[in-house]
C-alpha cells in the first residue's frame, strides 16, 4: 500500500514543481512586457512621484522576497540603467491590495508578483481604474478578470490588454503597442 502512496506523492510534487516553473517563466516574461506596456503609456511622463521619477509597486501575498527579486530585476533590465522614457524608476513592494500607505504617491504601475485571492485582485483592479494606474499580472485568467495588462502565451508570447479596463482607467497607449497586443474585449 505504501508504494502507490509514495508514487502518488512523487507525481503530485512533480506537478506542483512544474506549475511553479510555469508561473516563474510567465512572471519573467511578464517583466519585459510590463516595461513595454509602461513605455506605451502616452501619459507616463505625467505620472511622476518626484521630478522625473516614476514609482512602480510590486504586489505580493506572502512571499516578499519574490516581489523584491522582481523589483530588482525590473530595475536591472532597464535599458538606460534605471530609467524608463528618460525617467528614473523607484520600486517598492507591498502586500496591501488597497495601497493605503501610498496616498497621493500614486504609482505609474503595479506588477502583481504573486497571485492574490479574488477579493484582493478586485481591489487592485479598482485601484488601477480609479487612479489611472497600469496594473499588470503575468497570471493566467487575470486579464479576463479585469487586470489591465498581462501576457498571452500562444504560438508566441504577446502583450495582453483588457480593453474595458484600459478605457475605464482612461489610459492611452501608443497605437503600435495595441497593434501587437492581443486585446480582450
Amino acid at each position: 500500500m505504501r508504494r502507490p502512496l509514495a508514487f502518488l506523492l512523487a507525481v503530485l510534487l512533480s506537478a506542483l514543481t512544474f506549475a511553479d516553473e510555469v508561473a516563474d517563466r510567465r512572471a519573467n516574461a511578464g517583466l519585459r512586457l510590463f516595461r513595454a506596456l509602461l513605455a506605451a503609456d502616452i501619459e507616463l511622463t505625467k505620472k511622476t512621484v518626484a521630478p522625473d521619477q516614476i514609482l512602480i509597486v510590486f504586489l505580493y501575498v506572502d512571499d516578499k522576497r519574490r516581489a523584491t527579486d522582481f523589483a530588482t530585476r525590473f530595475i536591472a533590465e532597464a535599458k538606460e540603467r534605471d530609467k524608463l522614457r528618460g525617467m528614473t524608476i523607484a520600486t517598492e513592494v507591498t502586500n496591501d491590495p488597497n495601497f493605503a500607505a501610498y496616498g497621493a504617491r500614486i504609482p505609474a504601475g503595479v506588477f502583481i508578483a504573486e497571485a492574490p485571492g479574488r477579493q484582493a485582485l478586485t481591489s487592485v483592479i479598482k485601484y488601477g481604474i480609479q487612479r489611472h494606474v497600469i496594473v499588470y499580472s503575468p497570471y493566467e485568467g487575470h486579464v479576463e478578470s479585469g487586470v489591465l495588462g498581462g501576457l498571452s502565451v500562444e504560438a508566441q508570447v504577446r502583450p495582453y490588454v483588457n480593453r474595458e479596463t484600459l478605457e475605464a482607467s482612461q489610459i492611452s497607449l501608443k497605437s503600435f503597442f495595441l497593434g501587437v497586443a492581443k486585446v480582450y474585449q
